[in-house]
């Protein structure tokens, strides 16, 4: 089950980052024996700086972006989640940054193709909101359910929790550069 949990975490861009390290959590991707610091597992994200902001309703706030921006955003966050959904590698892998913020691309790929071999999963997001923009740099907050099922033992395990991608903008169009992931337990 541990296992199943870890590559939960894994999978979430073939990970999570470590945002906040006085809060536990035994299932973390942080029990990978990964060696490089900026390897899958944690993206090596130096600037913790991504995040949301919440009204006093607790929503979302929206960040002020150009509607041509925003679409654009929103189908490269969208193209992450079905190429994921698909365990399309080429596709997958054409939708992250050349030069990601802080994790080792060739080694996400690794990870990616491990994880694809052992596990079904299937990302699920809801309420995708733009939280931040520049002209170079976005981040996109989304609420995801993260189905993960041993293709070995058969074993379901349902993750939940609300993330936060980077986008970089790239010459051919925004690309994943980073996450932060914040599980509900």
């Amino acid at each position: 089950m541990k296992k199943i949990l870890l590559i939960a975490g894994l999978l979430l861009l073939s990970a999570c980052s470590e945002d906040d390290s006085s809060v536990e959590n035994s299932n973390s991707a942080n029990d990978s024996n990964l060696a490089n610091e900026n390897n899958a597992i944690d993206h090596g994200m130096e600037d913790k700086s991504a995040g949301f902001t919440l009204n006093g309703d607790g929503e979302v706030i929206e960040a002020d972006v150009p509607e041509d921006e925003a679409a654009a955003i929103m189908a490269a966050h969208k193209e992450y989640i079905e190429a994921f959904n698909a365990e399309d590698l080429d596709r997958y892998m054409a939708v992250i940054a050349q030069e990601p913020e802080g994790f080792d691309r060739a080694e996400d790929q690794q990870a990616l193709e491990a994880a694809f071999a052992s596990y079904d999963t299937t990302y699920s997001p809801s309420n995708e909101t733009i939280v931040k923009y520049e002209a170079e740099r976005a981040e996109l907050f989304a609420e995801i359910k993260v189905d993960v099922k041993d293709a070995e033992s058969g074993g379901i395990t349902e993750e939940s929790g609300r993330q936060v991608v980077i986008f970089k903008k790239e010459e051919d169009g925004w690309k994943v550069s980073g996450l932060h992931f914040i599980g509900n337990r």
